[in-house]
Parts: structure tokens; sequence; C-alpha cells
């Protein structure tokens, strides 16, 4: 096993016990947000609400991470279904060095953007506005790798497999 697949396998471990972490926080602030809104007035947080927002915030992004690393997230193949075997496996080669590209785009502006609003405060908390934009480039960090391994085990079984079986003169 390579390492590039090593180390992913290592990380979406780690941000899916991240991402459990993450749920139960909403779930424990959003009960008490109901509790203290109809029972425990009293007792009510107004930061609850902002804090549990954060951490959906967070575990769309880097849910999306893995989704990606397992290739569940949502396709369209009503092209591909509609091309040439081989067509298809150069239009799927071309889909995902397209979502590298983007994701390396997010990881730089991402981050870019992020510290250009470093300075701005929340309302409740007042903590930097950044922390709801910083899972943008954070995660695609890790979705970049996820891709790039999937590239290269598709271009490892493109050039390991005959031409045959790859699509190449079969259905031209």
């Amino acid at each position: 096993m390579g390492l590039l697949k090593q180390i992913n396998n290592w990380t979406e471990k780690l941000i899916k016990g991240f991402l459990v972490v993450l749920l139960a926080g909403i779930l424990v602030l959003c009960f008490y947000q109901v509790v203290t809104r109809f029972v425990f007035v009293s007792l009510a947080l107004a930061w609850t609400e902002e804090v549990a927002r954060l951490l959906y915030v967070w575990g769309c992004f880097f849910g999306a991470a893995v989704l990606i690393r397992q290739k569940r997230i949502i396709r369209v193949d009503v092209v591909s279904n509609a091309l040439s075997v081989s067509l298809a496996r150069i239009l799927e080669l071309i889909v995902l060095l397209s979502m590298l590209a983007f994701s390396l785009v997010l990881v730089v502006k991402g981050f870019e953007f992020t510290q250009s609003i470093a300075q701005d405060r929340l309302t409740l908390l007042g903590y930097p506005r950044n922390w709801f934009w910083l899972p943008i480039p954070m995660s695609s960090v890790f979705s970049s790798m996820y891709i790039l391994e999937q590239v290269i085990d598709y271009l490892r079984d493109w050039f390991t497999t005959s031409p045959i079986q790859n699509g190449i003169g079969s259905d031209l």
C-alpha cells in the first residue's frame, strides 16, 4: 500500500472521529436550547445557537471530504452513459482532474479569504468570524489528497490493464 493511501486511511479515520464529536456537540447544544427555551427559561444561553451552527458548518465540509474519499458524492452520469467505454474513461479522468484543480483552488483562495476576514468578530461570542470559513480550505486539503489518490489509482489501473479492458479498441 502506498504512502498516500496510508495517510488517507489515517486521516479518514481521524475525520470520522471528529465528525462524531461534532454531531454529539450539535445534539447536546440543540437539546439544551430546546429544554431551556420551554422549561428552564432562566438558564437559556444565547451563544449555543451560534456554536451549534459553527459545528454544523464544519461537519458539512469535513463530511464532504469523507464522501469524496468513499466515492459517494452525487454523480450525473447521463453523458458518460451515452459515450463509448473508452470515451467514458477519458471523461472520468477529466472529471477527477477538474475536481482536483477546483479543490486546490479552494485551498489557496480559502486560506486567503479566511486570513482577510480574521479581524471580523461574531456578535455573541466575540471570536473571529473566519472560524465559519476555515473549514472550506481545511477540508479541501483532505479532499485534494483523496482525489489525488483516486487519480493515481485510476491511472495505475489504466496502464496495468489491457487495451480491451480499458475499452480502447473495443467499441470506438
